[in-house]
């Protein structure tokens, strides 16, 4: 049903400076980076062949299982229902831990609910642009501390294949990979990252590889103005900031 094959996103020159330097200070390669004897920090990506739902229309979303991911879909604007997208997510995905959590009837955005992740009973809110059917991700590590609600997280972006190449806004790639972030995570001190890249680094190092502060993946928190910039974009294009 997909099409595969492996593709990379080319970082901005600037991003690939940066990206290099820090990468030569951990021993082990990111989940989200490109394999030795590459040129450049970059992400391997599978690409998918995604058939939009009959209720869909351009500039909304979907949920969608890629390769066991759940993944949310947006129609970019020339596309609709019945047709046929192209969109790539990471060959590897982060090794940290999250739950796919189903949000209950009845539950309306913003409102809270209760789960049951890894036999532990957790308080969830319900994110305010989802709503009951709908599925959301869960951070492990927030759901196991005991301290309040689990933070929740919304699917990662699928990165549409024609993006492949482009020049993109410098604020919409990750300063680790220098890729267009899939899921934007923002630091205490305001640095946003692509969460499975600085989730994979903390698993190293216990500091922001931009500050040098001591961080934990437990600090990070979805950023969602970013986040719905960059959905603006793919659905929009470049005119996303002048489009009604």
């Amino acid at each position: 049903f997909f099409l595969l094959r492996f593709l990379c996103c080319e970082p901005r020159r600037s991003t690939r400076r940066r990206s290099r330097r820090w990468l030569q200070q951990t021993s082990r390669t990111f989940a989200m980076s490109r394999p030795t004897g590459g040129a450049s920090s970059n992400a391997m990506m599978q690409t998918y062949a995604v058939t939009v739902p009959p209720d869909v229309g351009p500039g909304q979303q979907f949920q969608a299982s890629l390769d066991g991911q759940l993944t949310m879909v947006i129609v970019p604007h020339g596309s609709g229902p019945n047709s046929t997208l192209h969109v790539q997510i990471p060959v590897r995905p982060s090794s940290v831990q999250k739950y796919a959590v189903t949000i209950p009837n009845g539950v309306q955005p913003g409102g809270r609910f209760q789960a049951n992740l890894g036999g532990q009973l957790v308080w969830l809110n319900c994110p305010r642009n989802m709503g009951p059917g709908k599925q959301m991700l869960v951070d492990a590590t927030s759901s196991s501390n005991g301290q309040g609600a689990a933070k929740t997280w919304p699917p990662p972006i699928a990165v549409p294949e024609e993006l492949d190449g482009k020049e993109l806004p410098e604020y919409f790639l990750c300063p680790i990979t220098g890729c267009l972030m899939r899921q934007p995570a923002m630091t205490p001190d305001g640095v946003t990252y692509d969460y499975d890249a600085i989730a994979e680094w903390l698993q190293n190092k216990q500091t922001d590889p931009s500050t040098n502060q001591p961080l934990s993946a437990e600090q990070l928190c979805p950023n969602r103005t970013v986040r719905s910039m960059i959905e603006d974009y793919i659905a929009k294009g470049p005119s996303f900031l002048t489009s009604p």
